[in-house]
């Protein structure tokens, strides 16, 4: 399926929209009793064995032409309009989403969607919030401290009202991505989904970009303000010899003040982030060179090989002889996040 077609194929009524462009009363996609009331909030909550019975993503487009009464799910939703507008109430926020924007929900997140017209196609991305916490988050937050800081502000719920809106409307490299998710999923050749499984940490990882844009997370000093991924990038390139001290002099900063800012947006001491990078840059020298422990150790800023030993299990739960024995795909956990 290429682009045109995927225009053609969105643009078309399906079955439930013939009959909503009729009625204008909104047709269910469930038989049965799916949508279930669980618990005293009266909301309908749809169930994630509906749709993941073929795999961990689902893909549908939203139907048009009428309302989409409040409800709840039991899986994350990535909202993302192909076209036109998309109006919802979010937990009792009303926003409206322009074409090429996305909006993460949550589980659980109580919302509606007043009823789109027919240029406005809404495409909606559907995970297992499993999937999502594990497999995803350990990619994104595998390879530093930056791509960490990125990975839990975008998906730490409490600061971000259980949704998180990305004005991604002139990332033409996302708006590309998404759109060969889309066409490989309706197409359904031979390994589709596991291509759009692959996609979906670069899809993730170009909305780091965007939210890194929108957020800034600008940092005040004596001297104006400095930006938060600037401080982590720093640590990140001199993790091996890098001090607070030196840190808050580069930027401007009294150490302590700069010490409780890291906590603080980080939720991790200076000391915490910069052992961080170093289990980093350690792990991938173990798995892609030959270089013996002991060299390792030093390269990445312990004296004691011991000490090295010790703070390498503690943070990845094996020896760095153990880790470089197990397969790839098992090396990178969540370990790397917490």
């Amino acid at each position: 399926m290429n682009y045109q077609e995927l225009d053609r194929f969105l643009r078309k009524l399906d079955p439930i929209e013939e009959i909503q462009i009729k009625t204008k009363i909104n047709v269910s996609d469930f038989d049965g009793n799916e949508l279930l009331i669980e618990d005293g909030s009266g909301i309908p909550r749809m169930q994630a064995d509906y749709f993941f019975d073929k795999g961990p993503i689902f893909i549908n487009k939203h139907h048009r032409y009428a309302d989409m009464p409040l409800h709840k799910h039991s899986f994350i939703e990535i909202n993302y309009v192909y076209s036109g507008i998309c109006k919802q109430v979010i937990s009792g926020n009303e926003i409206t989403l322009a074409q090429g924007q996305v909006c993460i929900l949550d589980k659980d997140v109580p919302h509606s969607i007043p009823a789109l017209g027919e240029n406005d196609i809404l495409i909606n991305i559907i995970m297992k919030k499993e999937t999502f916490s594990t497999s995803l988050l350990s990619r994104l937050g595998s390879t530093g401290i930056v791509s960490n800081f990125l990975a839990n502000a975008l998906f730490e719920n409490q600061k971000h009202d259980q949704y998180i809106l990305f004005y991604s409307q002139n990332n033409g490299h996302l708006q590309q991505i998404i759109k060969n998710m889309i066409c490989e999923f309706f197409d359904n050749r031979d390994y589709s989904l596991n291509i759009v499984e692959f996609y979906i940490p670069i899809m993730f990882t170009e909305l780091m970009r965007v939210y890194k844009v929108d957020k800034n997370f600008e940092l005040t000093n004596t001297h104006g303000k400095t930006n938060m991924i600037e401080v982590l990038k720093h640590i990140e390139e001199h993790y091996v010899d890098c001090t607070l001290t030196d840190l808050a002099k580069k930027f401007n900063f009294n150490a302590n003040y700069l010490g409780n800012l890291l906590k603080e947006e980080t939720g991790k001491t200076f000391l915490e982030l910069v052992q961080m990078q170093r289990m980093v840059r350690a792990s991938v020298l173990l798995k892609n060179t030959k270089k013996n422990i002991d060299e390792i150790a030093i390269e990445v800023g312990y004296d004691s090989t011991s000490f090295f030993h010790r703070k390498f299990k503690q943070y990845f739960g094996c020896t760095p002889s153990q880790f470089r024995k197990k397969p790839m795909e098992d090396k990178i956990t969540l370990n790397t996040l917490l």
